[in-house]
């Protein structure tokens, strides 16, 4: 039997390649719903990593679901980041979530801990489903969830939708967690207002003005040190360019108000993550906290987190 951190394994399934022109993306469903990779051919014969890419050994044999790869990209929900010590209190009732390994606070939902089921696929596209069934200790709530991606000349359009399948409202949040490969010279670019100070556990715990050393309004490279802010109030695009002067530019629909910069040193991938609420909005929202982002979702209501990547090579 394997050991795992948090009794969590996932089995290594299919994978799938979508093509179109220059661009070939990888999806593993059975790993969490990921994108385990995106490249770009150039026509000198180049290959871009747009993503840091899946380990070969992690999509042949799994992994364990709560110490996963930091690579490719996965969907976030019913919620995004953390949930301050797994609890909240939600219509009158005490809601309490298992932690993450080796954190006290529970973190980034169920989606990328769960095989994905294929339900439609083409030689451009795939679409996924996953159906949550409530366990003791897990979110009470059923929920269905499905993925959409296309790839196109362009670069991709992903569709995250979340319907409440319960009987009564849920908070709800989500969004994309992408890996980018970082490479030296890297610069990044995007708009916000507001910033939220988060604790050494990576809660936050309020919200403030956007700051010079937290401002990306000008094209500038990502900080040697660790780097990692909750920002709201983002125009919902940003662009990452790479020194060979290929760019991404990522565009969030309504509804991802909010993103996060996650930035470790002396790391090969960069976190710019457009989600739905800043981490423990439940919580800040029950303090009084506007612009967290929370959201109730009615029970047989969904809502809806799209993005669109751009991707422009130099002439």
């Amino acid at each position: 039997m394997r050991q795992t951190t948090g009794g969590v394994w996932l089995e290594a399934g299919p994978i799938h390649t979508l093509r179109a022109g220059p661009h070939a993306l990888v999806v593993a469903p059975a790993a969490g719903g990921r994108m385990a990779s995106l490249t770009t051919s150039r026509a000198d014969g180049a290959v871009i990593e747009w993503l840091a890419p899946m380990p070969a050994q992690a999509l042949r044999e799994g992994f364990d679901a709560h110490a996963w790869p930091k690579a490719g990209l996965y969907p976030l929900l019913p919620f995004s980041n953390r949930i301050r010590n797994g609890r909240f209190r939600w219509n009158g009732q005490d809601i309490v979530l298992p932690a993450h390994p080796g954190q006290t606070h529970a973190m980034h939902g169920f989606g990328h801990v769960r095989p994905w089921q294929v339900v439609h696929e083409n030689v451009d596209a795939i679409t996924l489903e996953l159906r949550h069934v409530p366990a003791p200790g897990d979110w009470p709530w059923h929920v269905f969830a499905r993925q959409s991606i296309v790839l196109s000349l362009d670069g991709l359009v992903a569709e995250l939708v979340v319907r409440n399948d319960g009987d009564s409202a849920m908070p709800v949040g989500g969004g994309f967690h992408p890996f980018f490969a970082r490479v030296p010279g890297m610069r990044v670019q995007f708009d916000a207002a507001h910033l939220w100070p988060a604790d050494h556990g990576g809660v936050a715990t309020g919200r403030a003005a956007v700051g010079d050393r937290e401002r990306f309004l000008r094209e500038r490279n990502l900080p040697e040190a660790d780097f990692s802010i909750y920002y709201s109030g983002w125009k919902r695009q940003a662009t990452l360019r790479r020194p060979d002067g290929a760019t991404l530019l990522m565009r969030a629909g309504e509804g991802l108000d909010h993103l996060v910069l996650h930035a470790p040193a002396g790391c090969d991938y960069v976190c710019l993550e457009p989600v739905s609420h800043v981490a423990d909005a439940v919580n800040l929202a029950a303090r009084g906290w506007e612009g967290a982002g929370l959201r109730a979702l009615a029970a047989g209501e969904s809502v809806v987190y799209r993005m669109l990547w751009r991707i422009d090579l130099p002439a």
